[in-house]
This record gives structure tokens, sequence and C-alpha cells, in this order.
């Protein structure tokens, strides 16, 4: 476990949040920086002991932290629901129409792969990049998919590979230093390329549900973004806005919900999504 100062500004004075434990029972704090407010654990467990957390058991065990079956038909259809609105939403496919017929693009954090086989679908040049082993190899045998299995952060040090579009869905949360990372994402985007990444945020609803928010998983998720923080790490970056939107409503569908259950939840989630108050945002930007 090591006390580190704030990924965002570097401040090294925080007010603690929350103590939540693992699921292994240990207990991690969630603190606020005093000095630009990004939420992050602290003190944090190392990457390396991090990597437990991802076993096999996250990827096919219904739990507050992970997925009834993240390999299942049923789970794929949703995750590929939500990344296709993401997309519309974020005006990509507008952008995609205006690429010449090489285009390349790197999924950080690609899980099973099943971004990069849509993309690939789309006649795209795609690449993932996963660190867990179980859906890393998966994606590879069942998919056939051109998947790395490395930390983003540790791969292609000496080469200047470029993509024209880079995503992280639902990844920025779990890594350990997300400012580097997408740092590096700008050095491995085109002039003009492109940057979508989707992640929990730290706003209306995380702070009224407190311990109770749905995205309050420790350690798997070690950074929360409000989204002025996002927008202003990544303008820092050098980086240049497009479009976001956020949506969820924090309400989690269960298979035997009943009628009122879903109908509820259709109407919050339409409305967050209208109030741009959702605990979810993806965001859209570019590298001039």
């Amino acid at each position: 476990m090591e006390f580190l100062t704030c990924n965002l500004c570097g401040g090294e004075e925080f007010r603690l949040l929350y103590g939540k434990p693992s699921r292994y029972g240990e207990i991690f704090f969630i603190q606020r920086c005093k000095s630009c407010g990004l939420v992050q654990v602290n003190p944090q467990p190392s990457f390396e002991k991090t990597l437990k957390y991802y076993s096999e058991e996250y990827f096919t065990q219904r739990s507050e932290r992970g997925y009834d079956n993240y390999y299942s038909a049923e789970l794929r259809g949703e995750i590929e629901r939500v990344f296709q609105l993401n997309l519309s939403d974020l005006n990509f496919f507008e952008w995609e129409k205006s690429l010449g017929l090489v285009r390349t693009t790197l999924d950080i954090g690609c899980a099973a792969g099943y971004f990069v086989n849509y993309m690939q679908a789309r006649g795209w040049q795609a690449t993932g990049i996963e660190i867990a082993e179980g859906p890393a190899r998966y994606a590879k045998e069942r998919l056939g998919l051109n998947i790395i299995q490395a930390d983003f952060l540790n791969w292609d040090t000496t080469a200047k590979e470029k993509f024209h579009l880079i995503t992280l869905w639902a990844s920025l949360e779990h890594l350990h230093k997300p400012k580097q990372t997408l740092e590096k994402i700008y050095f491995h985007l085109f002039s003009g390329g492109h940057l979508i990444l989707s992640t929990c945020r730290y706003g209306l609803l995380a702070k009224f549900m407190g311990l109770n928010w749905r995205y309050l998983n420790v350690p798997e998720h070690l950074y929360y973004y409000s989204l002025p923080l996002l927008c202003k790490q990544l303008e820092n970056l050098g980086f240049q806005y497009v479009k976001h939107i956020t949506y969820g409503s924090g309400m989690t569908m269960k298979k035997q919900a009943g009628k009122i259950f879903k109908f509820t939840k259709q109407i919050l989630d339409r409305a967050v999504k209208f109030f741009d108050q959702g605990d979810m945002m993806a965001v859209h930007f570019l590298k001039p």
C-alpha cells in the first residue's frame, strides 16, 4: 500500500470520504483531494497486488463488483447496445464517414474484445489491449482478434505506432496512473485522431448514494472523476473537446424485475440523461 499524491494536480492533502471493504475484507479509503477535488483510493495497492481482483471469477460470478457471465450472448448484446448508443450520441459515425479506407483503432482495457470485434466488422484495423488473462485469451482464441495482453503503460515503449481512434470503455477508473495513460494515448494518436472514453461519474447521484453508490467498488475502481475534472484533465494534456453525454440513473436491472421496476428505471434513465446528471459519462475529444 502506498500513499499517493493527487493524480490530477499533485496535491498532498486529502479529505476522507469513506472506508469500504474489498471482497477479501481489506479496508480501503476513498479520499478527495483538497486542491482540485479528484476522488481516489488512497493509499493504493500496487498494480501487481490488484491483479488478483481480476481473476476469472470477476468475469463469471455475479457480484456488486463483477459480472453474471461476461461471456454470455445476453451480456455481450447489452454491452454492444450501450457502446453503439454512446457512439451515436457522441457524433462518432459522422466523423467516421470523413475517414479514408485505412482506419486504425486501439481499445484499451478491451476485456473479451467486443468493441474490437465490432470495429473490425466495420472495416477498421482494430487492436485491443487487456491485462486480464481470461478475457484476453477468449478474445484471441474464440473471436480471432488482434489482442495484446499487457499493461498499456508498459506496451510499445520504443515504437511509435499511431491510431486514428483510441477508446477506453469503463476502463479509466481501474487504472493506477490515469493521467500518465492519457498522456500516452495523446502520443499514440495521429494529429486529428480522436479519443472516446466512458467512466463512472462522481456527481450528484454518487454523492447522494454515498457508500451505496453502485460504482464505489474498491480496489477495482481507483479513481472517480467529476465531468468538469475529466474535461479539465484532457484539455490540460492538449486534447480538444468535441462532445459529452451522461447516462444511468443508478438503478440496476434484475433478472426478475417486474414491470413497475422496469418502467421506473426507464423513466429515470431518460430523465438523468436529459438533465445531464447520469452516474456514467462518455466523452469525445480529439488531438488537434
